[in-house]
């Protein structure tokens, strides 16, 4: 409908209110009308082909200039009214929402840069934008994109036949879709084979189906969960008026032009039935819950503005009717909801929680592993590798930072309070790492050697003994290239400690460093960790290492290379720089074999995408020089999904491998023929398939025991290894490690 069209009927709109907002059943009984039915008798041959439009903006790099070009051609037809050639209601229904949404950017708003994708999950249209920055209302106009699009879709999914629809129907169907969204929480959870019970289930459905609910508008909500309390929560960001549709079909008087105040009662109205939505939906699959909050809030990037909140009990929502009609605004106030609604228009009001409550989220989930001795159970210890809590731990100064929070509120400017201060906590019961820190520090301030300032005494406790002030030192050094007093100063700091064999493995017990706690459990289920106690040594000690086997091998002492090397890779399994740097040292070496061997142990292992972008990167290096030109263009191919650009990684020499293995091997290799390439040469596929199963099995267990500085890490190293947005929205629902 044309400007003009607009302006016409905006003059008698003013009594249609009451009429648009109480027209639910009645458009459910007329949803066809005769108009209707006499346009779909005279409907022209054009149809419009949704799919085809999908592939060609999936394919196309500025989907915008196909989205005008698709506007122009329905608009051409139909001046013209060619025979034949006129355009079906869905086409022109279609182009005039697209005009609507202004996408010329005549508004002073400009698109920007999209992609079009479909995720499996929901099958509806999903614009991803790919600039780095956007501005609130640019974000605005692409939603509303989005939601014309899906909302032709919906219709194609919806309607009989969705060709030979009239306008009026289009335009009525779409207002039902947006008043029949509660009654998807009954068919989301019925999707689920089983009640949801634990954290990790409950937050996988969630997760789920936010990505799969089909509503006309993209779902976007945070939520948090605490099965054990009994709660969850969701913040949903609400659909604001000014991308409501232009028009809309009002019973008895059919398609009128909405006014300011029609859009906001009919956004209104559609953001609390999505909490209800996704309350009903939550209490429905997991049967642990006994309340949900929820809030419908509005963040434009300067300001957090809430518009309702309320906390639906399972008493509730057990006494609704989802499949039937539902009154939203009846449903939230016996809620006791806190709502400003003026004649059914949704205004400011305060949050009644927020996504951090202790009651949503309880710190005790955040407890440092390393310092319990709670077993866990026969489950969570196969599926986690170990059979204490403390078996999945990282932080070798784990015990110290924890001494270090009591120390800092005794300390402070005087010689004698801080050492009274460091006796009482590395006392009698004292972990013996506590113990010997309090009593360096003390030696230190009675020599002089450490001054009465509270930041520096807790620093020293937590981190500053011998092995890692000559690591600092050493660091250093090899920094500024001087190699030779970096070796020196590395040396001096391992060889007290290797002297006296304090991190040597003896039987049963294994010393061990790890960067993740996803490494530690990768360790413990597939690197023969649960036949070893494996107790943590310094990352110190392991740099300390590495450094002095640079320096060895920077002046061609391959054996103390490889020596310190193996050492480093022993100490740390699963630390990708200490795999790649004996790589490179046994192909120093003269080794090429034994090179290859450890990258596809590093592989084995791997599940981040910089680890794997850069084995296969050295990987290709390696088959190279060993002739093997396909498998040299698998892994380079491989490198560059995960690395992007790696020729810009520093310290890896490829730019004349590019241009070789592009020559010698013609055109890209398909899926297929990378995989053949791989197992030609016995490299693996990373992410393995078995790495992928023990991190969603550690993962689900980690969340369920509520050890979440573990399973946060698990999830994000899964969600690497799947790229899966139902575990990314798992991830994004574990709450960070709180303050304390």
């Amino acid at each position: 409908m044309d400007e003009r069209g607009r302006d016409e009927q905006r003059g008698r709109l003013g009594r249609l209110f009451a009429a648009l907002v109480g027209t639910e059943d009645a458009d459910e009984r007329d949803g066809s009308t005769a108009a209707g039915a006499a346009t779909a008798e005279a409907a022209a041959a054009s149809h419009l082909d949704l799919e085809a439009l999908s592939k060609r903006l999936a394919s196309s790099p500025d989907p915008v200039r196909v989205l005008r070009s698709f506007v122009s051609d329905v608009r051409s037809r139909t001046e013209t009214a060619e025979a034949g050639a006129e355009p079906s209601a869905l086409e022109t229904y279609l182009a005039e929402r697209l005009d609507e949404a202004d996408l010329s950017g005549a508004d002073g708003v400009s698109l920007p840069s999209l992609r079009v994708v479909r995720p499996n999950t929901s099958g509806l249209f999903y614009l991803r934008i790919d600039d780095d920055e956007v501005t609130w209302l640019a974000k605005l106009k692409v939603l509303r994109v989005e939601a014309v699009l899906n909302a032709a879709l919906l219709a194609t999914l919806g309607l009989p036949d969705a060709d030979a629809a009239s306008l009026e129907d289009l335009v009525a169907f779409e207002g039902r879709c947006a008043r029949s969204v509660v009654a998807q929480a009954a068919r989301l959870a019925a999707r689920q084979e089983s009640p949801a019970r634990g954290e990790w289930a409950v937050r996988s459905a969630i997760s789920e189906a936010i990505e799969s609910a089909r509503l006309p508008y993209r779902l976007m909500a945070r939520f948090r969960v605490n099965v054990a309390g009994g709660r969850a929560a969701f913040e949903v960001d609400v659909v604001p008026p000014r991308i409501w549709p232009a028009t809309a079909r009002v019973d008895g008087l059919g398609i009128v032009a909405s006014t300011a105040e029609m859009r906001r009662r009919a956004a209104s109205e559609y953001n609390l039935r999505v909490g209800v939505l996704l309350a009903a939906y939550a209490l429905l699959v997991a049967p642990e819950l006994d309340e949900v909050w929820v809030a419908g809030v509005e963040d434009s990037g300067s300001s957090h503005t809430c518009y309702y909140s309320a906390r639906l009990t399972r008493a509730l929502v057990e006494g609704m009717d989802l499949e039937g009609p539902v009154d939203p605004w009846a449903v939230m106030r016996e809620a006791g909801v806190a709502l400003d609604g003026d004649d059914r228009v949704l205004a400011p009001v305060t949050q009644g929680f927020t996504l951090d409550d202790e009651l949503l989220c309880p710190a005790r989930r955040w407890d440092p592993v390393e310092l319990s001795e709670e077993r866990l159970g026969p489950a969570l210890a196969h599926e986690l590798g170990g059979e204490l809590r403390r078996d999945l731990g990282i932080d070798e100064a784990a015990a110290r930072r924890r001494a270090a929070d009591e120390l800092v509120r005794q300390l402070g400017t005087s010689t004698s309070q801080n050492v009274s201060a460091l006796l009482a906590v590395g006392g009698e019961g004292a972990p013996e790492d506590v113990r010997l820190a309090a009593r360096r520090c003390v030696e230190a301030l009675i020599d002089g050697t450490l001054d009465d300032d509270p930041l520096a005494i807790v620093e020293s406790f937590v981190g500053g003994g011998a092995l890692e002030r000559g690591v600092d030192e050493a660091r250093a050094a090899f920094l500024s290239h001087d190699i030779e007093t970096a070796e020196k100063s590395a040396r001096s700091a391992l060889s007290p400690v290797d002297d006296a064999g304090a991190f040597a493995d003896a039987p049963g017990v294994a010393w061990r460093t790890f960067g993740t706690y996803a490494d530690r459990v990768l360790y413990n289920r597939l690197a023969g960790g649960r036949d070893l106690r494996a107790r943590l040594a310094p990352d110190a000690y392991l740099e300390g290492h590495l450094i002095v086997s640079a320096c060895a091998l920077a002046r061609g002492d391959m054996g103390e290379a490889l020596a310190h090397a193996r050492l480093a890779c022993e100490v740390a399994p699963l630390s990708t720089q200490a795999s790649l740097h004996l790589s490179q040292c046994l192909e120093a070496s003269g080794d090429a074999a034994a090179a290859a061997d450890e990258l596809r142990r590093l592989l084995s292992l791997a599940h981040d995408g910089e680890t794997i972008g850069l084995a296969y990167l050295r990987m290709s290096q390696l088959q190279w020089q060993q002739g093997n030109v396909l498998a040299t263009q698998a892994c380079y191919q491989l490198a560059c999904a995960r690395l992007g650009a790696p020729v810009l990684v520093a310290g890896l020499a490829v730019v004349a491998l590019i241009g070789r293995v592009g020559d010698a091997s013609g055109s890209s290799l398909t899926e297929d023929q990378v995989r053949s390439a791989l197992v030609a040469e016995d490299i693996p596929l990373a992410p393995t398939e078995e790495v992928g199963t023990v991190l969603l099995e550690a993962s689900g267990a980690a969340i369920d025991a509520e050890l979440f500085g573990v399973g946060r890490d698990l999830v994000r190293a899964l969600c690497s290894v799947l790229r899966d947005d139902v575990v990314l929205g798992v991830y994004r629902s574990i709450e960070d490690e709180p303050d304390r």
